[in-house]
């Protein structure tokens, strides 16, 4: 069983300073959508998120629902017509989030139901015609409650995933499963009941070559758009005008088992033995690199001697021999449009081993960064972690082979006491975890802390150590920690830290066929009384011996480069320091840069390669930002800024009752505080056009203890029950409440919540107000704004198209018994501005979305329902893909995007455009002319992009900085096009993914990437909070997903976009 996990940092979603929201596109104000009836109380159910189709009215039963006719198509029927206006799609229960996932494919759309389209008249022309049965079935559904509840089903009285609704799912027959809602997961349909489509997938599809992604119109030129400047960029050229191309590759094989630490050491005792006057590149594992023939028989072996940590020899057996010969010339050549035949990874990998030795030999590796111990005062980032400031780089190829350099920022375990550090962990040392003066309970301010009375930090006692035995445990397991006995400095040895076990006077092991404790061994046989037998034992060593030491004695070893996840405050801390500005932060590379010599290194020399030193300068482009338009007038766009309106189409709180509340959850938030929370939305909400009525009042307030969530349960029931359309939350600053909100809120009952952190309210100006008022209403599936018409519409839209965000989060390294989760947000109105969003758990690091086939289906449904069209056009942006998964991406995910279309309809293959999207790479842009940046920090503008010289010889791809910077040194996002058999142009592709950054829904800023692949990043976040804490079947997750990650409809049928 594993948990759900904890949620990396609690999302702007519910904090709203310093975000706004925007929201999808409606109607015009003389196109207002039909009336619809109004929802049942009382009567909600549940629905897996993996399933968010939203049902905009009651279900009705197999028999009232006639199935619609389909209308005949002719052979030469356009594709246009095909994909917008062709046969319907099969036939689904019900409208929206009650899409069916039934046997057919489509289902035919209840147009006059649709709550952002009028039923005449649509952006891509007039809207199909309902088919009459259709028209019969839409009036059907406009029946009084009272009737729509005679018809529902006995079985629609469960939940989903209920027991009993689970066995009556089983025994529904083909024609009834037609009209099941896409509620029921895959898993519980029989398989002589599952439809699976013949598919004759297109041979491009199914055997996709790297010679197939889509590569540049011209070859020596991108896109033409914008305004030209120049940038200086962090690449530093790599001459290889006189590089000796004869590589020899060596395989090294090191015996027996070497610590990663002494792999260099080994070898350069090896090469004094076989090689002295020769300078092979080593990458520290088993492969060396050598600029033609070492002077050694093949295969050579040689005894070396050395020393490890604790002092003591080790002797170890080098054997070398040849395992390639690679050819450099062809970097000599590099040009645009080279052809992926003349590529060579290897010969790319070969180039970065040379340009890693020099600093490997006198730094710490740590990936593709170097680090070495600060000098003077160490920044400490609390917890028991300092800060260490190293040089990334990679070796990369561009119009010609470049080195990207980068300051880079890594916290390290403080080297300190093993007692010293459970004081800091426990609090006893004055400092909270993010290294802050605190003053906690008498018993400490660890997981368990909090405000306490009394000043000043606690004593350290085995009683806090137990309090926080989890958070300890966490710290040192995998760590090496040095052990020695005071006064026997022979008694010292450097072991790895397993886990935490009993303390020495309850800890009894067998000694000379004795039991006797840790205690009285280390007093009868090591002469050493121990201090403190009261304080857990450290279990160290090989996981087969139970070698226990007690804490006092062990000391942490310095330098070591962990793969531990920083906590909150930590990330904060490192924030701080590595947000500089761009000078400072050029400067920082240069000295990085300098302090490794790579010029004067001997291996470099020996192949004839150098670095020239200097940021590369390469030409870019300014992008003009859309416009946008709002209820009375459009927003002009400076620096990547505007001010909001009056809302496109606004979702008032206010009506004939009281249709909002507020619930205080922090004990220092006070009434008063509260009212003016009330006051300031009523009157920013005018601004906005979104009238804000009076609350429903007296408002409660309550602390959760603990893990008892039944008052906080009772509260959201009677505000259900008084049918409260939104609860306004305030939660203290720790993490747990809001994920206990959202659970209890969202799993439990249904009711929709906007939390706000407390500090919010301590600083609450009509800017925030405004802020939350975005994204209030985009969760009431209201409408913000959307692009203009006749100047700023992006091309794609202008017909049938739905754009795709894509995400996959995983848990922290070191954290196995946690899912990872998927999440998919696809737009479903015309202006790619209202978002649906499937997730699904996954096992932990799989990168592949695993069931994106039925995800796509599911969306592709939901667009139709939505809109009455069928996407002519899918644009899928991919996130956090590095460029090795690229071929995965391409056969396992283009593929299954295919097969979704297909097994809704033989012959509906919309065009698809895939384009991943990297955030984690060391690309910078500087400015060369103050008059082409806009702040302080003296970052590129807004819409800077770069789309040649750096970026690949001849593929599409592009870096694109999309945002103002708020601090530090901004970040371009890199877009990569792997598929595109819509034929876009470079220009269209690069204006729509800057266009989209511009309809995020919480803020009036454009964003630093797509707002769909935002959306899918917020939706897996909250998916993890809503697993938070969860034990979580790692060998079940679709029934763990149908049992525990299910959103109740009321959430749902209003508020597509509840995770904004």
């Amino acid at each position: 069983m594993g948990k759900g996990g904890k949620k990396k940092k609690q999302s702007t979603e519910d904090s709203p300073s310093g975000s706004t929201s925007q929201d999808q596109a409606g109607p015009s104000q003389s196109q207002q959508p039909p009336q619809q009836s109004q929802p049942q109380s009382g009567r909600g159910r549940g629905r897996d998120l993996r399933n968010p189709v939203e049902r905009s009215q009651p279900n009705v039963t197999a028999q009232s629902a006639p199935q619609p006719q389909q209308p005949q198509q002719s052979q030469q029927q356009s594709a246009q017509d095909t994909a917008g206006r062709g046969r319907g799609w099969g036939q689904g229960r019900g409208q929206g989030r009650g899409q069916g996932r039934g046997r057919g494919g489509f289902s035919n759309p209840v147009v006059g139901s649709q709550p952002n389209v009028p039923p005449q008249q649509t952006p891509w022309g007039r809207q199909p015609q309902q088919p009459a049965q259709q028209q019969q079935h839409s009036a059907q559904q406009q029946k009084p409650p009272q009737q729509q509840e005679q018809q529902q089903r006995p079985s629609e009285q469960h939940s989903v995933g209920s027991k009993e609704t689970k066995a009556a799912d089983v025994k529904q027959t083909t024609e009834e499963l037609s009209q099941l809602s896409l509620k029921e997961p895959k898993h519980s349909l029989p398989k002589s009941e599952q439809v699976v489509p013949i598919l004759t997938v297109p041979a491009n599809i199914a055997n996709i070559q790297a010679q197939q992604i889509p590569k540049r119109k011209n070859p020596m030129k991108a896109g033409t758009k914008g305004r030209p400047i120049t940038v200086k960029t962090n690449m530093m050229a790599i001459n290889v005008r006189q590089m000796n191309s004869n590589v020899v590759h060596y395989d090294v094989d090191i015996v027996p088992n070497t610590p990663k630490y002494l792999m260099r050491p080994v070898f350069l005792e090896a090469k004094k033995k076989l090689f002295p006057n020769r300078n092979p590149a080593f990458d520290g594992k088993k492969n060396a690199f050598s600029a033609g023939d070492l002077p050694i028989k093949d295969p050579s072996t040689a005894e070396v001697v050395v020393y490890n940590e604790d002092g003591r020899e080790k002797k170890y057996t080098v054997t070398m021999k040849i395992a390639n010969r690679i050819d450099l010339s062809w970097l000599k050549t590099v040009k645009p449009g080279l052809q992926e035949t003349e590529r060579n990874q290897i010969s790319l990998q070969a180039l970065d081993v040379i340009m890693r030795n020099a600093p490997a030999l006198t730094s710490t590796p740590v990936g593709r960064s170097f680090f070495t111990p600060p000098k003077g005062q160490v920044m400490s980032l609390g917890g028991g972690m300092d800060l260490w400031v190293g040089l990334f780089q990679s070796a990369v190829l561009g119009w010609k082979p470049y080195l990207n350099i980068d300051v880079a920022h890594k916290g390290f375990p403080k080297p300190q006491s093993v007692l010293d550090l459970m004081k800091t962990i426990c609090g006893c040392d004055g400092q909270d975890q993010g290294g802050r003066q605190q003053y906690g309970r008498q018993q400490g301010y660890g997981r368990q802390g909090g405000y306490g009375q009394q000043q000043g930090p606690a004593t350290l006692s085995a009683d806090l150590i137990q309090r926080n035995r989890e958070d300890i445990k966490k710290f040192l397991k995998g760590l090496k920690v040095t052990i020695e006995i005071p006064g026997q400095p022979t008694s010292r040895r450097t072991q790895r830290v397993n886990d935490l076990v009993k303390p020495p006077r309850d800890n009894v092991f067998e000694h000379n066929g004795h039991k006797i404790t840790v205690e009285q061994y280390y007093k009868h046989e090591k002469k050493y009384t121990i201090k403190y037998p009261d304080f857990p034992c450290l279990w160290v060593g090989g996981k087969d011996k139970n070698v226990h030491v007690p804490p006092e004695i062990c000391t942490i070893v310095g330098g070591q480069a962990t793969q531990k996840k920083l906590d909150e405050n930590q990330t904060s801390s490192m924030i701080k320091f590595a947000a500089t500005g761009t000078e400072d932060r050029k400067r920082k590379i240069m000295d990085a840069f300098n302090s490794m010599r790579h010029n004067q290194d001997p291996c470099m020399k020996e192949f004839g390669i150098s670095v020239s030193g200097e940021f590369e300068t390469v030409p870019a482009r300014v992008l003009d930002p859309p416009q946008l338009r709002y209820q009375r007038q459009n927003a002009r766009v400076a620096k990547g800024v505007w001010r909001a309106s009056q809302f496109i189409k606004p979702s008032p709180l206010i009506g004939e009752d009281n249709t909002w509340t507020v619930l205080n959850l922090d004990y220092r938030t006070r009434d008063d505080g509260l009212y003016k929370l009330v006051d300031t939305l009523k009157r920013t909400g005018q601004t906005l056009g979104m009238p804000v009525g009076n609350p429903l009042s007296p408002f409660r307030s309550m602390q959760l203890r603990g893990q008892d969530m039944r008052e906080l349960m009772a509260y959201f029931n009677e505000m259900k029950t008084k049918q409260i359309k939104l609860v306004v939350v305030v939660v203290p600053e720790m993490k747990g409440p809001y994920s206990k909100v959202k659970q209890m809120s969202e799993l439990r009952v249904g009711v929709l919540t906007q939390c706000l952190k407390s500090k919010t309210l301590f600083k609450l100006n009509d800017a925030t107000a405004g802020n939350i008022l975005l994204k209030v209403n985009a969760k009431l599936n209201g409408t913000n704004h959307i692009f203009e018409e006749t100047v700023s519409r992006p091309p794609c839209l202008k017909r049938p198209c739905m754009i795709v965000g894509a995400d996959v989060t995983h848990p922290s390294p070191d954290a196995t018994d946690i899912p990872s989760i998927a999440a998919v947000a696809a737009s479903h109105d015309p202006n790619a501005f209202k978002y649906n969003v499937e997730i699904r758990l996954q096992p932990p690091k799989q990168e592949i979305i695993g069931e994106l086939a039925e995800i796509m289906k599911i969306q592709l449904k939901y667009f139709y329902t939505s809109t009455g069209y069928k996407p002519e056009k899918i644009i899928f942006y991919r996130d956090g893909v590095s460029e090795g998964q690229f071929g995965q991406i391409m056969h396992a995910e283009l593929l299954a995007i295919r097969k979704a279309c297909q097994s809704l309809q033989a012959d509906y293959k919309p065009k698809i455009t895939l384009l991943v999207v990297q955030k984690r790479h060391h690309i910078r842009l500087f400015p060369t002319d103050p008059r082409n940046s806009d702040d302080r920090n003296f970052n590129v503008q807004a819409g800077t992009i770069v789309d040649t010289e750096i970026t690949h010889p001849s593929h599409i791809d592009f870096y694109l900085v999309s945002h103002a910077s708020i601090q530090g040194t901004a970040r371009p996002t890199k877009y990569r096009c792997l598929w595109d058999d819509s034929d876009m142009s470079e220009d269209e592709i690069e204006n729509l993914t800057y266009f989209l950054c511009h309809m995020f829904s919480r803020c009036t800023r454009s964003v630093s990437y797509p707002t769909p692949t935002y959306y899918a990043h917020l939706a897996a976040f909250r998916a993890r909070a809503l697993t938070q804490d969860v034990d979580i079947d790692m060998n079940n997750l679709p029934q763990e997903q149908l049992r525990k990650l299910t959103i109740k409809d009321e959430v749902l049928k209003g508020s597509p976009m509840f995770f904004v």
